[in-house]
């Protein structure tokens, strides 16, 4: 990273950071450490937060950082040392259905993991997935598990006061 290049402040700043755990900055901060506002792409689209070979990219790269998440609405930006080979999930903002919630589901019915997964056009696999916390069901397949347990009659309690989110 050449001294003369706009973001050489930001690899500095984050090649002095400890890298044991990921960093969180605000955008704020970062115009801060680069002595400039970030372009106005930097808040609107991930591809300019991309681990690339731009010139912000190389900043965190050559620094030993690589971005892991991007909040555009807390205008946050988390970067993970690049040594640390798992991927941090954000928390998401919609919890959805537990794996714990659709197991009961399934078992309030007395469906088998192959008759839920034929009514919600899904594999059988990824069912026992969803049950074992393998993967979380995506929001389409939460409103129409809900859909499910509202047919059923089966009591369920959402995370959203707004039934309609």
């Amino acid at each position: 990273m050449l001294p003369q290049s706009k973001y050489f402040p930001l690899f500095e700043y984050l090649r002095q950071q400890p890298d044991a755990v990921p960093l969180e900055l605000s955008f704020a901060e970062v115009e801060a450490i680069v002595g400039q506002p970030l372009p106005s792409t930097a808040s609107l689209t991930r591809a300019w937060w991309a681990n690339s070979r731009t010139a912000q990219g190389r900043a965190w790269q050559e620094a030993g950082w690589l971005v892991d998440d991007v909040d555009f609405e807390q205008k946050v930006v988390v970067f993970r040392p690049a040594r640390i080979t798992y991927r941090v999930t954000p928390v998401r903002k919609f919890k959805g259905w537990t794996g714990e919630q659709i197991k009961t589901l399934r078992e309030f019915t007395g469906w088998s993991q192959q008759e839920l997964a034929d009514r919600l056009a899904v594999r059988q696999q990824t069912i026992s997935d969803w049950e074992v916390g393998h993967h979380t069901a995506r929001r389409s397949m939460s409103k129409m598990l809900q859909m499910i347990a509202e047919e059923v009659g089966f009591p369920y309690q959402t995370d959203s006061p707004n039934p309609e989110d």
